[in-house]
């Protein structure tokens, strides 16, 4: 694999929790919204929308008056705006994640140990022998950083076999 290929997979993996935990987030905001569309509940969100659209909004005692003023009416079309927004926004970072999900499970327990603790974790190389070596050394010798070194190579060329046709468009859109 050549240094800008395994560069672009190390980034994206590195991303991996970030994006997980936006998506997951965000799919769940999504969730809420079609529930008050379902329910006709969109009456909710009016004392937050203020904060939702950046809209100015005072932390000191407010009139009835101010406070209605501040607030912008949540409407179905709003809502169904956020709604697509959100799922335009997520929908590239959840297929990757998809794929990341199993081109994982195409490598050994070991492998995965690896990945997961210097990607995913950001771990030191020295935290990672611990780790990996209380996990895995059960009938054979330890394991240094050099040895862990080579199965994150070995696991990165697998992973880039797997991911590459869809991590190639980083690098095509870098150029």
């Amino acid at each position: 694999m050549i240094k800008e290929s395994q560069n672009i997979l190390e980034e994206r993996l590195k991303l991996y929790k970030k994006h997980k935990a936006e998506v997951n987030t965000t799919l769940q905001r999504i969730a809420v919204w079609e529930e008050a569309l379902k329910s006709g509940e969109l009456w909710l969100f009016e004392n937050s929308v203020s904060r939702i659209m950046g809209m100015p909004h005072s932390a000191s005692d407010t009139s009835p008056t101010e406070r209605i003023a501040g607030r912008r009416e949540v409407t179905r079309e709003l809502v169904e705006e956020w709604i697509e927004e959100d799922k335009s926004r997520m929908r590239y970072k959840k297929i990757e994640l998809d794929q990341i999900d199993e081109a994982l499970k195409a490598l050994t327990c070991e492998q995965r140990t690896v990945i997961e603790s210097k990607y995913f974790d950001v771990m030191s190389w020295r935290n990672i022998e611990s780790v990996f070596n209380d996990r895995h050394s059960v009938g054979r010798g330890y394991i240094q950083t050099d040895g862990l070194r080579k199965i994150n190579r070995e696991a990165l060329e697998i992973l880039w076999q797997i991911l590459g046709p869809l991590l190639q468009r980083y690098l095509y859109l870098r150029r």
